[in-house]
């Protein structure tokens, strides 16, 4: 790690600060989570282990790296998370379609399972095909005793903020995918619809809003 320069040190702090707060007032544990964002002064993360609703400027750190390694250039910020049902259907190995027009605006069409164990050589290509459309998936790091999967959530956005709201969208929709289950099961979207509603929402819907959300770290 490189020591943060001191005249952005305290903006970083502040935003993540604020959606670390965000993250962890939805009711539900996130578990062992992490924040990135990045700026013009390189690539900055919440420490492993940091108590997201209450951080302190110790707990951010800059990552020797310009850029986040994303095939989205666009996407200037991660939040890795565990929350429950994304969890299961992470240990479930169900990758699960939209079947809300949330997660098929703020999230994408599919959340998918990528392999992100080392013995995995093809996790950069299986990483490409999962967000492509979508603002995140589920990375399997590994399987327990009982054969489950293990690992956590991926989410990105524009901004921090994007990203966390990813969070939130993916894990409701998660549940309701579940819930679903004993009804029937959902209905999912045509994939071409959730595309469609993506993309429209990307450019005009939240165009305005993320300008501001955007300013917040540079």
């Amino acid at each position: 790690m490189s020591e943060i320069k001191s005249d952005t040190k305290n903006d970083i702090y502040e935003v993540m600060k604020k959606y670390g707060q965000m993250m962890t007032s939805q009711g539900y544990p996130v578990g062992s989570a992490k924040m990135m964002i990045q700026s013009t002064e390189g690539v900055f993360a919440t420490r492993e282990g940091a108590d997201l609703a209450n951080l302190q400027q110790g707990d951010i750190q800059k990552l020797e790296m310009e850029k986040l390694p994303l095939p989205l250039p666009e996407m200037k910020a991660v939040v890795y998370s565990q929350t429950p049902f994304c969890q299961k259907a992470l240990r479930e190995a169900e990758p699960f379609r939209a079947c809300l027009d949330d997660m098929a605006q703020v999230f994408g069409h599919t959340a998918y399972i990528v392999d992100g164990r080392e013995k995995n050589k093809s996790m950069g290509k299986s990483l490409l095909k999962a967000l492509k459309g979508n603002a995140g998936c589920f990375v399997l790091r590994g399987i327990d005793k009982e054969g489950r999967g293990v690992g956590y959530t991926m989410t990105m956005g524009r901004s921090l903020y994007e990203a966390v709201v990813a969070m939130t969208v993916l894990e409701k929709s998660a549940e309701i995918h579940f819930l679903a289950q004993k009804l029937g099961g959902a209905q999912p979207l045509p994939r071409w619809e959730a595309k469609l509603m993506r993309s429209t929402y990307k450019n005009k819907y939240s165009k305005a809003e993320e300008e501001i959300k955007s300013a917040e770290v540079r």
